[in-house]
């Protein structure tokens, strides 16, 4: 069987020391709270911690092997003392919050030490948050536990509060692209998928899948003839695009490129560049020059105040319509 490695080091280098240390001084605190983005590593970095806690042959700067039958079984999820939480839909169910506090109450199976991590901490209700204060606390043995969230704000400060709070450090675009490029995704595309997202692994389901490039032609064509004052692309919100974004998820991508677009559209403004839809630029350049500095900004404002296309209880096709007949209104002065 092939090992697995860990690749947190990597990813979050600094923060892979900072606990290394930790461990080698075994001076970890009892709660830790790791945010950012999702693809920014945090439950690998947890995992990566939980390793250095139980490896069998640790590195002298206090790393974990990552090759020990203890490494291998946590970075497996086949550990019985490292207890991985991933919440069940939009929140932490009931069923869920009482695991965590019957888990907060027992010792290890093997040992004394036990580590928790609860991912999407964000997604605890109020009450779920406060039935387990009383654990974050008063932790029972050698107890570590390992809050993860994108968005700090969104948990109780009291939750926080009893946490060492730690950011995870977030490669730029242009670092991202890089990556991208080195793991085999097409220069030409790396960019689009570095304004997409920070995870490597998703940038490489977003390339193989194709979907993402289908959607970025559309987009494009849209919004040329959107240029070129044709009012057929409002037909084509309803003919081209509605077909390819009937899911949640895929009109989320296309309000992520909606966003793409309008940094391209302030980047050629500054130097008559574009980043992300670089393949397209021969094509949109004529288009963008013959429109005056006012036109540009009011179109930039236009698709910034998008907030009908986000809300669920409104419908997209109609949003989209909308959004269109203005820009065209634009265009047109």
């Amino acid at each position: 069987m092939t090992e697995k490695m860990f690749e947190t080091p990597k990813q979050q280098k600094f923060l892979a020391n900072y606990f290394a240390s930790l461990l080698k001084q075994n001076q970890l605190v009892h709660a830790y709270l790791l945010t950012g983005p999702a693809g920014s590593g945090k439950s690998s970095l947890a995992l990566w911690v939980a390793a250095g806690l139980f490896c069998l042959h640790p590195e002298t700067t206090g790393s974990p092997c990552g090759k020990c039958a203890e490494c291998q079984r946590i970075l497996t999820g086949n550990h019985p003392d490292v207890i991985d939480v991933v919440p069940d839909g939009s929140s932490v169910k009931v069923e869920q919050t009482r695991f965590l506090k019957a888990e907060f109450s027992k010792s290890g199976v093997e040992g004394r030490r036990k580590v928790i991590i609860l991912e999407s901490a964000e997604k605890l209700t109020i009450s779920a948050a406060n039935s387990l204060l009383k654990f974050i606390e008063e932790p029972s043995g050698q107890m570590t536990f390992f809050l993860l969230a994108q968005n700090v704000n969104q948990l109780l400060p009291t939750i926080v509060s009893r946490c060492q709070l730690l950011k995870m450090v977030i490669p730029s675009e242009t670092q991202r692209s890089q990556l991208f490029a080195q793991a085999g995704i097409s220069a030409s595309k790396s960019d689009l998928l570095a304004g997409l997202t920070v995870d490597l692994q998703v940038a490489k389901q977003l390339d193989q899948t194709g979907a993402v490039y289908q959607l970025s032609d559309k987009l494009i064509e849209w919004y040329l003839k959107i240029l070129s004052k044709d009012w057929l692309s409002v037909v084509d919100v309803q003919s081209q695009i509605m077909p390819i974004v009937v899911e949640k998820k895929d009109q989320q991508l296309l309000l992520e490129l909606l966003e793409l677009l309008v940094k391209d559209l302030i980047n050629w403004m500054v130097n008559n560049q574009v980043k992300y839809f670089a393949k397209y630029q021969t094509q949109l350049t004529p288009k963008l020059k013959q429109l005056t500095v006012n036109q540009q900004l009011a179109a930039i404002e236009l698709l910034l105040k998008q907030p009908k296309l986000r809300q669920a209880n409104i419908n997209f096709q109609n949003a989209l319509e909308a959004l269109t007949l203005q820009l065209l209104k634009c265009y047109d002065r």
